[in-house]
């Protein structure tokens, strides 16, 4: 198994996959360690001591804090937010802290696109949380949103009289033994912080942005997502859980509960910032990943399996996101293939058709950046699924008032069929995400995924 597992990971490695990646089964490691580059300026590889953002696996951290409090008489996951703060709206004030943990609240999503760092305080977050409608009635369906997860972390706050990370840290992570994890308390050795990648350019890291908001972590992204570690750390974190030392043993039972049905199929259910499911083998999964379009994290535990692997990347691409799952099947079955992720790229100037699918980029290029109003035309020929088309054209229809005046820079074409479009602004600047998009396509030149 172990021999299987070190051949995949350096197929990854060859294939330019940038990675640290920890598999345990039955109390023993059977892989700690990385592959690529942390930093492609410095050519500082990957470790199993560098540091990645945990994305939305911030909201297991969250959650059990929430627990804690609660164990200890401080709250209840039953309480309706009313009793927290003040001046609620009628609409919003018997939402439970249950519904919260559970995405079952109808709150949005996010408080606007793109805003993990810009800065905005708590009365302000709290305002614009109140004025906005509720998409569906208390308790009655799921929709994941990173605001509750905040809006949770204020209650921490509340409740203890202490900052949301000064209460992790003390309550939790220390607990666990754990000391390379948190926003902006770890003494943290910058060189070893991974750099994100995008589109080819360098994203840079969390710590840079934060200390360019005044060392500040915006309630936008505070208590949802963005807290730093690496996967020996939150290996500590899974066996501090599994031994009871962080919350109890009927609490934990509490945190990995199927709650709610995340999608019709019903093949997937929420707990407290977890997702429960069954394997093809019918045993427990409790997972949780967690991204920000740069950076991507998966959590997988087996409990039944005495198995946990934990996946950390600082570059996105499709293939990218199934890398833990690929390690999960290949240790049930021996005689599985797992795919390899193909992250090195051909690079097309902006005039390049070298066949169908850079036509079709093309397309989708003079669509976003002229007056042509054939998006009608564009989407029911080349998008795949019917279900995503209505989605597709509000996305173009946004990037049209975003890029006027932008124009193609290149594509990046990858191996497994998917390609990124980076755009140039007027001044000739690429900057951050904004320029960057990705398609994916099918073997019949159809467009199967796309975002940014």
């Amino acid at each position: 198994m172990e021999k299987r597992l070190e051949f995949y990971i350096d197929e990854c490695n060859k294939n330019g996959l940038s990675a640290s990646i920890l598999v345990a089964k039955d109390g023993d490691i059977l892989y700690s360690g990385g592959v690529g580059l942390r930093n492609k300026t410095e050519k500082f590889p990957v470790t199993e001591e560098t540091i990645f953002t945990t994305g939305s696996l911030t909201k297991q951290f969250t959650a059990t804090a929430i627990l804690k409090l609660q164990e200890e008489n401080k709250l209840s996951v039953n309480d309706s937010i009313y009793k927290f703060f003040e001046g609620v709206p009628k609409d919003k004030q018997n939402i439970t802290i249950h519904q919260l943990l559970t995405h079952t609240a109808g709150i949005v999503g996010n408080l606007g696109y793109g805003v993990d760092f810009v800065p905005i305080s708590k009365k302000k977050f709290l305002s614009e949380f109140y004025n906005s409608p509720l998409d569906f009635e208390l308790g009655k369906q799921y929709n994941y949103s990173n605001v509750g997860y905040s809006i949770l972390a204020m209650i921490i706050e509340k409740v203890t009289q202490t900052d949301y990370e000064t209460y992790l840290q003390e309550n939790l992570f220390q607990k666990a033994g754990m000391k390379h994890t948190g926003y902006l308390f770890p003494k943290w050795n910058t060189t070893q912080i991974a750099h994100g990648y995008k589109c080819g350019e360098d994203w840079g890291t969390h710590l840079i942005k934060w200390k360019a908001d005044s060392n500040n972590i915006s309630w936008h992204l505070k208590g949802n997502g963005g807290i730093l570690s690496n996967p020996f750390d939150l290996y500590k974190w899974y066996i501090a859980l599994k031994e009871n030392k962080i919350i109890s043993k009927k609490s934990f039972e509490q945190l990995t509960s199927p709650y709610v049905k995340e999608n019709e199929l019903g093949d997937s259910h929420y707990a407290y910032g977890w997702t429960i499911m069954n394997s093809d083998r019918n045993t427990k999964i409790i997972a949780h990943n967690g991204s920000n379009g740069v950076f991507y994290a998966d959590f997988l535990q087996l409990p039944e399996e005495n198995t946990v692997i934990i996946y950390m990347t600082n570059e996105l691409r499709y293939d990218t996101q199934i890398v833990a799952w690929e390690i999960e099947q290949l240790l049930f079955k021996k005689d599985y293939t797992p795919i390899v992720p193909k992250m090195k790229s051909i690079k097309h100037g902006s005039t390049d058709i070298a066949n169908k699918q850079l036509d079709i980029i093309h397309q989708f290029v003079k669509l976003i950046l002229t007056d042509d109003e054939h998006i009608d035309d564009f989407v029911n020929e080349h998008v795949a699924s019917k279900e995503r088309e209505q989605r597709f054209k509000m996305w173009i229809k946004d990037m049209k008032k975003e890029f006027l005046g932008y124009q193609l820079k290149h594509i990046l074409e990858y191996g497994d069929m998917s390609y990124d479009i980076v755009l140039e602004s007027e001044d000739g600047k690429v900057v951050d995400l904004v320029p960057c998009f990705d398609f994916q396509f099918n073997e019949s030149n159809q467009i199967v995924a796309f975002g940014w």
